[in-house]
């Protein structure tokens, strides 16, 4: 868990880049999209 917030954290610090990390997260770890949405 601390881990997935250390990612929110940065995507709330870079919402420029939020579509890119949402799709590296998605990528990446695609077992967190069940809990994201």
């Amino acid at each position: 868990m601390i881990f997935l917030n250390l990612v929110l954290a940065g995507l709330r610090l870079g919402l420029k880049n939020r579509q890119a990390g949402e799709k590296w997260i998605f990528a990446n770890h695609p077992y967190l999209c069940k809990g994201l949405k």
